[in-house]
């Protein structure tokens, strides 16, 4: 179901490089986005927008029907409006894209011609949170200058959430079945082994994460950047110092736990080791650096530290500071340290240490002031890597209600 401004979305496409684009990354997002905006509405736009659209769609569904599929999933309903027109204070659409997100019943029903698309179960539809098997176009009202807002709605479904989900449509006109190709849709959608003759389908399967497999032997070393991995430290540290070492909770965990960085190793995909860097004024410190005991012997410790020196050069630190057990000292100094001149020797939770050091080259990539502001707010680590928050831009700015003076 379409009413669209063909000749401004086939310029949209060929903006984008070519009239059927594989990867919805592709398109011109930021310029797009200087001239429209996408967003939400209540019950009430929804409405609004619906009715307008009839006089072009004479057979779409019921506003109850739209809004109680937009209450099981917001995504389901997206309006545009041009940039100078639109007011955060009172934000009025000017027309839609509503899509049905589905689960993989509601994808198999789509293809064989079961789902009742007008009437759609709203068991069919995915929560906000649920991973779709495929992503149905419901109905769009885009005319004029609007109509460049659509790879841009389309874009929102390249989220990690919906990464590799394929789209989707059946077209009324002609001129609706165009403009779909224009976007990269091809007849005869399929899914799970069935063809649908009467579907166009955007094929998305080449932007499918990959499925990491790690060899049974591996090793990787990466920034702690959840819950879950977080968990896997504190599974380690409590195997290593409170098991064999025999240290009391209250001092392995010693309240600076969420003032650090921490580093997690894993040999394949089971966790092996961990270790926590805290900052400084003028150098950074390397600490709980820990290694199960079966997975010791296999040189796992000294790649965490090698992985940790790494993080903090970057991160502009040239003089890194450890306490080393006496009897590891020339582990330490095997990376690099040495004993400190006038090192302190010192006791705590049962086991004598000294002061080592490590003092190094300014790294040729570190961040600085004078980096992209990109890549200052990229993730820990991960600075050679656009992020999340870079990827957003290509919303553009816009007014909002909220007190987040600073990212």
């Amino acid at each position: 179901m379409t009413a669209l401004d063909l000749d401004l979305v086939n310029k949209a496409g060929k903006k984008a490089g070519s009239p059927g684009p594989r990867s919805l990354s592709q398109m011109t997002m930021l310029q797009l986005a200087k001239r429209t905006v996408i967003f939400n509405v209540d019950a009430a736009g929804i409405a609004s927008l619906v009715d307008a659209a009839r006089r072009d769609i004479p057979v779409l569904t019921s506003n109850e029907i739209v809004q109680a599929a937009a209450n099981r999933n917001p995504d389901v309903f997206w309006a545009i409006a041009r940039r100078d027109q639109f007011d955060i204070t009172a934000p009025r659409g000017e027309g839609f894209l509503a899509v049905l997100p589905l689960t993989h019943e509601g994808t198999r029903r789509l293809v064989d011609g079961s789902l009742d698309t007008r009437r759609p179960d709203l068991s069919c539809i995915t929560r906000q949170s649920e991973r779709p098997a495929g992503i149905y176009v419901w109905a769009i009202h885009a005319k004029g200058a609007i109509a460049a807002a659509i790879p841009l709605v389309f874009q929102k479904f390249s989220t990690p959430l919906y990464q590799g989900v394929n789209l989707y449509a059946r077209s009324v006109t002609k001129d609706g079945r165009r403009v779909l190709q224009t976007l990269g849709f091809t007849p005869e959608a399929c899914y799970d082994g069935a063809f649908a003759p009467h579907l166009l389908m955007l094929d998305r399967s080449e932007d499918m994460p990959a499925v990491k497999v790690f060899p049974r032997d591996s090793v990787s070393v990466r920034v702690v950047r959840s819950m879950d991995e977080m968990a896997r430290v504190i599974a380690i540290r409590g195997a290593v110092y409170m098991g064999e070492q025999q240290c009391p909770f209250e001092e392995e965990f010693d309240g600076n736990d969420f003032s650090a960085t921490h580093l997690i190793c894993h040999k394949g995909e089971e966790p092996a080791g961990c270790l926590r860097i805290r900052y400084f004024a003028e150098f950074a410190k390397l600490e709980r650096l820990a290694v199960r005991h079966e997975k010791r012997n296999a040189g796992l410790a000294g790649q965490i530290v090698e992985a940790a020196i790494e993080l903090c050069r970057k991160k502009g630190y040239r003089v890194l500071y450890a306490h080393s057990q006496k009897r590891f000292v020339k582990f330490w100094e095997a990376h690099g340290f040495a004993r400190m001149t006038g090192a302190r020797d010192f006791a705590f939770s049962d086991f004598d240490y000294t002061e080592v050091k490590l003092e190094t080259e300014r790294h040729p990539q570190t961040i600085t002031l004078d980096a992209d502001p990109y890549v200052i707010i990229r993730p820990e680590g991960h600075w050679d890597t656009p992020g999340v928050l870079e990827l957003s831009a290509s919303r553009g700015a816009s007014l909002s209600a909220g007190c987040g003076w600073s990212r």
